[in-house]
């Protein structure tokens, strides 16, 4: 394979990658289109970022995460919370791939469940726990840590995904 068809597989790879995350974006993020569990959401837009990062490594995880990110806060008008939350997870998990860990399904369900978990904590102790809101616990119990399960759960489908893609646009 000649340098020039590699280039070209790999910028077509990261087109592809790119529209499933704004497919991604979009099933999260709009009404009706993605089911919700006795009105538990899934946040599709962290596990599909762990799992770019997991085979684009640090520096483009970093970058497709910063898209998603602003994605995410086009449509939740986060001030650039999202953006830098999910651009962080890419550099981490590609980090963490290229030096310690294993590139597989397992390790992609780990990272998105941590990642859930830390993004739905967060979110629950800024909006909850600071304004010291009666229901904190109760908010808790019954829509993010089912969230994170939630996510993490759907975590398999958007690694094979990708994956998917990877492999089509792999050098050979």
């Amino acid at each position: 394979m000649t340098i020039e068809s590699q280039r070209k597989n790999i910028i077509i790879r990261r087109i592809c990658l790119a529209l499933i995350l704004l497919l991604l974006s979009v099933l999260q993020n709009t009404d009706g289109f993605f089911p919700q569990i006795f009105g538990v959401r899934a946040l599709l837009l962290i596990p599909c970022v762990v799992c770019v990062a997991m085979y684009e490594r640090d520096i483009w995880g970093m970058l497709l995460g910063l898209f998603a990110g602003a994605l995410w806060d086009i449509f939740a008008s986060g001030a650039s919370f999202n953006a830098l939350f999910l651009l962080a997870v890419g550099f981490a998990c590609g980090t963490l791939i290229n030096t310690i860990m294993r590139n597989n399904i397992v390790t992609a369900t780990l990272l998105s469940f941590i990642s859930s978990l830390i993004y739905n904590s967060g979110y629950w102790l800024f909006n909850f726990i600071i304004p010291k809101t009666d229901s904190a616990v109760f908010m808790l119990l019954r829509y993010y840590m089912p969230g994170v399960l939630y996510t993490s759960v759907l975590t398999p489908i958007i690694f094979l995904a990708v994956r998917a893609v990877v492999k089509h646009f792999s050098e050979e």
